[in-house]
């Protein structure tokens, strides 16, 4: 199972930066995670000590059931990029106290963030061109056309778990 180390941190009611991790398994909640984008997502949960552990890869249209708990932080990236996806329009779901102790499941889409124009845009132009060194026939500034071969490296390269779970992105 692929591990990611790196520990996020949340702001509370209270303001203070908490670590997102799982806290108990006191009352189960029985998920349906339903994939709504285009692209294939990767599902990952935070265990007992804030560490990002995979699941299983989703593909569009996909749903994946899961028996979970209420306490229990998931999160959602695109397979290819480690963009973040979101549901409800959060980063980190857990599953609300009236979904806790239910005899069905309760379905939960993932979905795409709303995005700035800019990584829109080049998320749009990097699935356009051949290979990275397109990038810099575009006439853009310097800047833009290196950023735009990063995205489509991160497009182009056949995404692995391992990959995925050392993504900062």
């Amino acid at each position: 199972m692929a591990i990611n180390d790196e520990l996020v941190y949340e702001v509370n009611e209270k303001g203070e930066n908490v670590l997102v991790q799982s806290i108990n398994s006191d009352h189960q909640a029985y998920l349906r995670f339903t994939n709504r984008t285009t692209r294939a997502v990767d599902v990952w949960w935070r265990d007992f000590a804030g560490k990002k552990r995979f699941y299983e890869r989703m593909e569009p249209g996909a749903f994946y059931d899961i028996n979970s708990y209420l306490t229990h932080p998931w999160e959602f990236t695109d397979a290819t990029t480690g963009e973040s996806y979101v549901i409800n329009n959060k980063i980190v779901f857990r599953a609300p106290e009236r979904a806790g102790d239910l005899r069905y499941r309760t379905n939960w889409n993932i979905t795409v963030p709303v995005r700035t124009l800019k990584s829109t845009a080049m998320q749009t132009l990097a699935s356009l061109l051949p290979n990275p060194h397109a990038a810099s026939e575009l006439d853009l500034p310097n800047v833009l056309s290196r950023e735009l071969a990063e995205v489509v490296i991160k497009m182009r390269r056949p995404p692995t778990v391992e990959d995925q779970a050392e993504n900062t992105w």
